[in-house]
């Protein structure tokens, strides 16, 4: 199997967001992504307790397996986006699949994900996930591989700013490569999440050039048959829309090796 980068994730669980307001709004108006949203509702209920004003720091699980057709699907891909409305400030947290949870003992995050018989992730692994970060996740996004390959092309590929003696040409990669790229540190969890918070780095400027409204038809028929999230798509569009467009300068990036005590 292929390792799948994490940090694509993110771009799904954004453009989910542009995505449903643009196919719920139908036209663009001078309005912000969030208002043109929150005015589908009416006052009170989900409106405000959706209004970015509140202050409250919102956490998504991002994860990433191999294919959701597998009953046993393979943990490859954990990351952490959290933000607090109107604060612009966002925090990408990668995670390693095997995170030792007992130091010592070998029992490690990836032993406990798997899914329930209704097809969502199993409780134990979201409550031990929580323990060991000290967190309350918020919303769960899933994706597959061909997802995370289709994300890296539909942003443009991933940039090459020098020569880094990789096996492949051109200046930019595409999501096959990306992807054949990390195979390279699939039996390395830790390593991996360094090489996702690099890939990071080197997409968000290209998700920037997406803008306020983009075409996302090709990122919404992503599901549901490669990418699931928690709550209704509204809701999270509702969430994430305040983040657009993506501003680079207040994206910070991090990873984290090891419980929180």
């Amino acid at each position: 199997m292929k390792s799948r980068p994490a940090i694509l994730i993110i771009l799904v669980s954004l453009c989910f967001c542009l995505g449903a307001g643009t196919v719920l709004l139908g036209e663009q108006t001078d309005a912000s992504p969030l208002e043109r949203i929150a005015n589908l509702f009416p006052s009170g209920g989900i409106r405000d307790f959706f209004n970015p004003a509140r202050g409250e720091e919102t956490t998504v699980l991002l994860l990433g397996i191999d294919r959701f057709d597998h009953p046993d699907p393979t943990l490859r891909a954990i990351w952490l986006l959290a933000f607090a409305p109107p604060d612009p400030n966002v925090k990408l947290s990668g995670v390693p699949s095997n995170l030792d949870l007992v130091p010592g003992a070998e029992v490690t995050l990836d032993s406990f994900f798997g899914w329930t018989p209704d097809g969502v992730v199993a409780p134990p692994f979201l409550e031990a996930f929580e323990r060991a970060l000290r967190i309350n996740v918020d919303v769960v996004v899933v994706m597959d591989e061909y997802a995370f390959g289709s994300l890296i092309d539909y942003l443009g590929g991933l940039p090459l700013e020098a020569e880094m003696g990789l096996p492949f040409e051109g200046d930019v990669l595409t999501g096959p490569q990306v992807l054949a790229l990390h195979t390279v540190f699939e039996a390395d969890p830790p390593s991996l999440v360094g090489l996702q918070a690099s890939v990071l780095e080197g997409l968000l400027p290209q998700a920037a050039k997406l803008g306020p409204n983009p075409d996302l038809g090709p990122i919404l028929a992503l599901a549901p048959d490669h990418a699931d999230v928690s709550i209704n798509p509204t809701q999270f569009a509702v969430l994430l829309s305040h983040l657009l467009p993506i501003k680079t300068e207040y994206v910070t990036i991090q990873t984290i090796l090891s419980p929180i005590p």
